[in-house]
């Protein structure tokens, strides 16, 4: 399945028959800061059909997403170098039902967030709620919420004790944008906390 998929399909809106939202990226200058990498940045189209008192119509929503990723060394399992630190960017258009707009990932769970890297990790299994810290992204202050979890590293065939954190979905001009990393616990350590708040702080967004 293609990357983002699973957290697009309920992006819909009937303000037109076709929606768009504007891709969201992190900058060069940030990237080089952290050591992160551009893994894929593609547009993601979903169509949907969507009602409200009675009025039903087909919407076609395109989407973007964006992914960047850093090698870790996890030596545990017998991997020196392994794109195991993944932050993703979604952005999707705002959802208008006559005149009232709508949070289209509000709904999902922190399974489906996560399965938007779904090329690196699935089977999220026993998910811990551990903290939220403030942050701003695109000059809007927001939360980030900070999970502990086990999820299965697709690449090594293994399962790892990982942190993600899911950012609140941001209004930005006609669009949501909503983040997520997910990266290894290094002998039960997270080290990936000030990388990623790097990248979310300098997200651009036109």
């Amino acid at each position: 399945m293609t990357a983002g998929t699973g957290i697009v399909a309920g992006c819909a809106g009937v303000a037109a028959d076709s929606l768009s939202s504007t891709v969201g990226t992190v900058p060069r200058a940030a990237l080089e800061e952290t050591g992160y990498e551009e893994h894929t940045v593609e547009e993601v189209v979903i169509e949907r059909p969507v009602s409200r008192v009675g009025i039903e119509r087909t919407i076609e929503a395109r989407n973007w997403y964006a992914e960047y990723d850093r090698a870790i060394a996890l030596e545990t399992i017998g991997l020196t170098r392994v794109q195991a630190a993944v932050v993703a960017v979604l952005t999707t258009p705002q959802v208008s039902v006559l005149g009232k707009t709508f949070n289209p990932v509000g709904d999902y769970s922190t399974d489906d967030l996560v399965a938007m890297i779904q090329e690196r990790y699935d089977r999220l299994e026993d998910v811990e709620f551990v903290d939220e810290q403030p942050i701003s992204v695109l000059g809007t202050e927001t939360t980030l919420a900070r999970y502990e979890a086990s999820a299965r590293l697709i690449a090594a065939g293994t399962t790892l004790d990982v942190s993600v954190k899911v950012s609140d979905p941001v209004a930005h001009g006609d669009d949501f944008v909503i983040c997520v990393a997910v990266s290894p616990q290094v002998h039960g350590v997270e080290t990936e906390s000030e990388a990623v708040r790097t990248m979310l702080e300098s997200l651009e967004h036109e």
